[in-house]
This record gives structure tokens, sequence and C-alpha cells, in this order.
């Protein structure tokens, strides 16, 4: 009877903490997710540095002659026809590591949409991070010029990458929020961080956001208040 009696308190002691642990092991995994964006960001300056003050551009093409990739036929309207921002970076050397495009939380990492990543041979495990579409290609599709970082409002307040399993965002930030009513069933991410995201700046810095409300709290286009 006494033995039962201590087996049952020690599950029931087992039960109360394995939320604790739990909530502490994702805490881990968004650390060092988090670690990553940041290495993202220096990796963001030192592209700027070699490229007159440029955010990487995902387009084979001028400023003049950027059309939605969807619609048009740059590489022959062919997947891959961009290149994203982690295929630069291994290309110039910034980030070598495939692992470091890959969080932790993240069940199964994608190659995914217009640039898939099986087309860019140095980063063929996929990427857990999104970045804004408009700076990607969408201020030169619309403004016919490249980002730089002169150009962004306010660069401490503009959302660039998030946690996310598709390169572009898809022009809000609602896409990482599963609450959001506007979107329901385009949410571009299948994890969270204690319902949490982490975003990288404009700026370079990055922190922990929530996930809810997203597309009122972080802001996409770098040009705009909001």
């Amino acid at each position: 009877m006494e033995v039962l009696v201590v087996i049952s308190i020690m599950t029931l002691l087992i039960s109360m903490l394995m939320p604790s642990l739990g909530a502490a092991r994702e805490n881990a995994r968004a650390t060092t997710c988090l670690a990553q964006m940041h290495d993202m960001g220096n990796a963001i300056i030192a592209y700027s540095d070699m490229f007159r003050q440029e955010y990487p551009y995902g387009v084979p093409v001028p400023a003049s002659q950027v059309d939605h990739p969807h619609y048009t036929g740059w590489n022959g309207g062919a997947r891959g026809g961009g290149i994203p921002p982690q295929q630069q970076f291994y290309s110039l050397g910034l980030i070598r590591d495939n692992r470091a495009y890959i969080c932790a939380s993240d069940p199964h990492p994608q190659n995914y949409v217009w640039w898939d990543y099986d087309v860019h041979p140095d980063i063929t495990t996929g990427s857990s991070y999104m970045f804004s579409e408009y700076a990607l290609f969408g201020v030169a599709w619309q403004n016919r010029k490249v980002l730089r970082t002169t150009h962004v409002y306010q660069p401490s307040s503009f959302a660039y990458v998030t946690d996310g399993w598709m390169c572009p965002n898809g022009w809000t930030w609602g896409t990482v929020d599963p609450w959001d009513p506007v979107l329901v069933g385009h949410v571009r991410i299948d994890w969270h961080h204690l319902e949490g995201i982490n975003v990288l700046f404009g700026d370079s810095h990055a922190e922990r956001r929530p996930q809810k409300n997203a597309r009122y709290d972080l802001r996409t286009h770098p040009l705009e208040k909001f």
C-alpha cells in the first residue's frame, strides 16, 4: 500500500513537471534559433557593405525589368529563377553552414515556392526562415529600385525576417499568425516558440514576438510607416 502511495505521488509530480520541462526545452530551441537570426543579421550587414548598402536582392534581372515571378517569364517562368538570401550568404562566404538556416523547432524544413532550394546546390536542405516579400523583390517591382538601407523607414521597426517555411512572406506577417481571420488556410509556419516567433528587424537586431496579431504588430513594408 505504501509503495502504491509513493508511486502515485511520483506520478503526480512527474505530470506536474512535464509541462515545465517542455517549455524549458522549447525556450532553449528558441534561443538557438534567435542566435541564428543574429548571425543572419551580421551577414546582412556584411552584404550591404559589399553591395552599396543594398539588402539581398532576390531576382536575376535589373529593377527596371522586375515583374511578379508568378506572372512573368524570367528564368523561363521556372521555379528557382530568383536567388534567395541564404544562397547569397553561402556563395559570399558569409554563412557556410547549412544548419544555420534550420530552426531546431521546425519539424520539417522545406524547399519552397518559386525559390525552391533544390535548384540552389548549396542549400538543398531547405530553410526555416521567411523574408519580407517587399524587400526581396517587391520594392524593385513596384518602385523600380533595389532596396537599400538608406531607403528603409525606421529600420528598427521593419520586420525583415521571421520563422517560417516559405521564403517570401506573402506581403503580410499575418501569414505567421494561425489566429489571423483574414488568412485562414494561408499560414506559412507550422511551429512556434510557445506561441511566439523570432523576428530579425531591418537594423539587424533580433527578438521574440507574439504570433497573435502579427499583422498589426510587425511592419512588413520597408518604405511605409505600416
